[in-house]
């Protein structure tokens, strides 16, 4: 059973953190017990839970971490100390539930200019992992915002996380951030880390665009990329590109509320309940409400078919569902 996930990706621009925000909100839809850790510059996962903000007091992430930059580079916390320093800053911020939640929670490790200064001054990369094990019982999935550049806060990141998701928007630099990613969970993975590639979600796709196709039948056939079968790894599904994204960033509040055309998030919705079933969390798929609530013949985007090229690139919401979860329709 995997917990905690990274979104990581090494070129700005994937939709990184709408995958976290929208991933995280859905999640707590079917009443998953959620902590974000946002790790990444310039704090837009942070900021996009506007609408949950609580009224009270708390403490800053960077001073969380302060302590603890001491430790040597094989340390990890003691879970007596990182609990002390979780109560002195009143971290992580419980954000206020949603009534549509039913149940579900979402918690935040907000992130805050300070993380640039404790980059430069941390040695340990297991500082992270002590911090989420500390309060592992407390949740059910922990969701982390990975920073894009290279730093002892994305080493901290790597080594907590379990599976690694990586968005993915068809262009060519995009492809050169993948390769570079990969290398990297490949270093990883030959080390100590226990991390494992959960798989390559397309975002932002546009299935009629001629090069979107041609980019996305070029990872089909890409074979084996430092040691990962990358046709094996990606999603079936795929997020289509939306304005809705960046106004729903710009209210802060779910895109739900600034579109009611389900199309939009029906992708995210199916990567949801992918990840609780992966999580071990499959009692959880029932608990469909809200943005949740697909109709089975809803119109998702097909990965297989965007490559195509051929007609609209879709395909409906309960065959994609199929794939990953038989007798889930049910």
């Amino acid at each position: 059973m995997y917990k905690t996930y990274g979104v990581a990706m090494k070129k700005g621009g994937q939709g990184k953190s709408t995958t976290v925000i929208t991933m995280a909100r859905l999640l707590a839809l079917y009443g998953a017990r959620v902590l974000v850790v946002d790790l990444a510059m310039p704090g837009t996962t942070s900021t996009s839970f506007r609408d949950c903000w609580p009224a009270s007091e708390h403490g800053v992430f960077s001073e969380l971490l302060a302590p603890f930059c001491q430790l040597s580079v094989d340390e990890i916390p003691h879970p007596d100390d990182t609990i002390l320093a979780y109560d002195t800053q009143m971290l992580p911020v419980p954000l206020v539930s949603k009534p549509s939640w039913g149940g579900g929670l979402v918690s935040l490790l907000p992130f805050d200019d300070g993380l640039g200064n404790i980059a430069r001054n941390m040695k340990s990369p297991l500082v992270l992992d002590g911090f989420l094990r500390s309060v592992d019982s407390a949740f059910d999935i922990m969701l982390i915002d990975c920073p894009s550049d290279d730093s002892i806060l994305l080493d901290n990141a790597l080594f907590a996380m379990d599976r690694m998701l990586i968005p993915f928007t068809p262009s060519a630099a995009s492809l050169e951030g993948l390769d570079a990613t990969l290398r990297l969970l490949r270093r990883f993975r030959e080390g100590t880390a226990r991390l494992t590639l959960g798989g390559v979600i397309l975002t932002q796709v546009e299935p009629r665009n001629k090069r979107t196709s041609d980019l996305v039948n070029t990872l089909i056939h890409s074979g084996v990329v430092e040691g990962e079968p990358i046709k094996d790894r990606l999603f079936p599904f795929a997020i289509r590109a939306s304005d809705y994204y960046d106004h729903a960033f710009r209210y802060g509040e779910p895109v739900w509320e600034r579109t009611k055309e389900v199309r939009v998030w029906a992708g995210y919705v199916l990567m949801a309940e992918w990840l609780l079933l992966d999580a071990g969390l499959d009692h959880l798929c029932v608990n469909r409400r809200h943005a949740a609530l697909v109709e089975p013949n809803t119109r998702v985007l097909d990965t297989n078919a965007v490559a195509t090229g051929v007609g609209s690139g879709e395909a409906l919401f309960r065959d994609i569902r199929e794939m990953f979860a038989p007798g889930q329709m049910e």
